[in-house]
């Protein structure tokens, strides 16, 4: 893939929002993940799309959303399974929002609480279908739309009000001194596009096996293959990263199976634990995928396909380059002592919040403009 030049001041703001938006997905690592909804978070990035729609319009906030996700999960912990929960939500929610502000928002008619209360709840619902589709085939996992409606109410609420604080921050920054952008991208070879799919649709075949010995000796298979190409013995225990998932799906299978009862521990079966470990290696097994799609450029790849289908917007797909390259001087700035210093997120959440924003495009803006004068 060719090196992009651009001149272009919305490159340089859509790729200072986009940061914003992966620096709060880490903001909310912070807060506590309940076991048996770990998913539920406060969906503080979605005052950024609501802002996105707005101002460029819906099909460039879908793509935004793909980027979003894409580069949250390549960093906080890329797996095949995580992709398509986060990329279901928000793509769901992202289309309904677009939708409310086309119908009623452009005619005074829905604010932007509003569009975030219509975000979560559609967001918690495209995570429930995928949940369902992906990880359980159990309809007790419904059991959850009492508490991700109530959650919708309240964090969609949050997340529409804090919409205008966010609004004035974005559209503060110096964003006309960054004149010139080189977006390098590293090539990829008909090598690392064969593997990808091949990874893509060996991960997708898992869903037909369900004998819990064969899933057993392909999760440990793909775990040495990870450990070999990555020379790392450690990563033989890096799915741990996600043990909430792990843990909701014991909870499902093993606390809502019918079957034939253990007769030691009556409120398992056997057909529940069965299924629960054969589920549990399928999902260590695409989180281990995960970590070898990495290692043959699959990133570049999903890029170039972007690029086919979105030929009209280039911007915001350099602005997703970008954002992959900096965003790890990016986190480590927003969970450092100096951006977070002075900020009380439970006493003065708003104004916290509001500091936190500002520090980030500010950082952001200082090393864009820094690379524009060395360029």
């Amino acid at each position: 893939m060719q090196s992009h030049v651009k001149h272009n001041e919305f490159i340089a703001r859509k790729t200072i929002w986009l940061l914003v938006a992966v620096a709060l997905n880490a903001l909310e690592l912070f807060v506590p993940r309940i076991p048996f909804l770990p998913w539920l978070k406060p969906g503080l990035a979605n005052g950024i799309t609501i802002i996105w729609i707005i101002r460029f319009g819906a099909k460039d906030a879908l793509l935004y959303t793909i980027l979003r996700s894409w580069i949250s999960g390549f960093y906080f912990g890329f797996s095949f399974l995580t992709i398509i929960l986060s990329i279901s939500g928000g793509l769901f929610a992202t289309f309904m929002m677009s939708v409310a502000w086309k119908t009623l928002g452009r005619r005074g008619m829905l604010g932007t609480v509003g569009m975030g209360i219509i975000g979560a709840v559609f967001h918690n619902a495209g995570q429930m279908i995928a949940v369902y589709f992906v990880l359980t085939r159990n309809t007790s996992v419904f059991y959850q739309i009492p508490f991700m409606g109530a959650a919708s109410l309240v964090f969609g609420g949050i997340v529409g009000v804090i919409v205008p604080v966010l609004w004035r921050v974005l559209n503060n920054g110096e964003i006309s001194r960054i004149s010139g952008i080189s977006t390098p991208l590293k090539d990829y070879s008909a090598r690392d596009v064969v593997v990808s799919l091949s990874i893509l649709v060996f991960c997708i075949s898992l869903f037909s096996v369900s004998d819990y010995r064969i899933l057993l000796m392909i999760a440990a298979a793909v775990t040495i293959v990870v450990s070999v190409l990555k020379r790392n013995v450690k990563e033989f225990l890096y799915p741990l990263k996600f043990w909430p998932i792990f843990l909701f799906i014991l909870f499902i299978y093993l606390g809502f199976s019918y079957g034939k009862r253990i007769e030691y521990i009556p409120f398992l079966t056997y057909e529940g634990v069965n299924i629960a470990f054969s589920q549990v290696l399928r999902v260590w097994t695409w989180i281990m995928c995960g970590l070898i799609l990495k290692q043959f450029r699959f990133n570049e790849i999903v890029y170039s396909f972007l690029e086919k289908i979105y030929p009209s917007h280039t911007e915001t797909l350099i602005s997703g380059i970008l954002a992959l390259e900096y965003f790890p001087e990016v986190i480590g700035y927003a969970k450092s002592r100096e951006c977070l210093s002075g900020l009380n997120f439970l006493k003065r959440p708003f104004c916290s919040l509001n500091g936190f924003t500002a520090r980030i495009q500010m950082y952001i803006l200082s090393f864009l403009s820094s690379d524009n004068e060395q360029g």
